[in-house]
């Protein structure tokens, strides 16, 4: 049988990146949520939050979450926060493999201070505020299916490894 594979982390993990190359190596589909979340709300992610608020844009990502149906052989590239809420979690495991890319916080502080434009990670706030959501989230983040270690790892390293445990677990074909 043929799985849906769900990343998770927080931002920065590099769900994204990781996906589409993992989406590649298997001959599946690739979808990032946020994207999805986008092209439902007809605006960017950071004018969401502004114009609709951080409960609105969890709704309208749960909304999406769900309906992607039952479909198969797709890497979903989730948004940090889709763990919050037990029924994504749930979902996510009904639907497919939860695979978690796990960094540790230096490796995470040194990639979101080299970008910009994630809602949560809004420089004024300050990093500890940044590094408390990412705390808040971990047990979640650990109740994956699979746990990857990314800091020394590069991309390419991190589907591997990926592949390698669907490969164990016998959940490829």
């Amino acid at each position: 049988m043929d799985h849906n594979i769900f990343l998770v982390g927080f931002m920065g993990a590099g769900k994204s990146t990781v996906g589409r190359r993992l989406a590649r190596h298997l001959g599946y589909r690739f979808a990032d949520l946020d994207d999805l979340i986008v092209a439902r709300e007809g605006m960017p992610i950071p004018e969401i939050f502004a114009r609709k608020g951080e409960a609105a844009f969890r709704d309208s990502e749960a909304a999406v979450l769900s309906g992607l149906g039952r479909s198969s052989r797709a890497v979903f590239a989730t948004g940090g926060g889709i763990v919050g809420r037990a029924e994504n979690r749930l979902l996510m495991k009904e639907r497919g493999i939860v695979v978690y890319l796990r960094a540790s916080w230096p490796v995470l502080e040194q990639r979101l201070a080299r970008e910009s434009g994630r809602p949560l990670a809004d420089p004024q706030k300050g990093m500890a505020a940044i590094r408390a959501l990412w705390e808040s989230r971990l047990a979640w983040y650990e109740e994956a299916d699979i746990v990857i270690d990314t800091d020394r790892l590069p991309v390419d390293g991190v589907v591997r490894a990926i592949a390698a445990h669907l490969d164990q677990e016998g959940k490829t074909s």
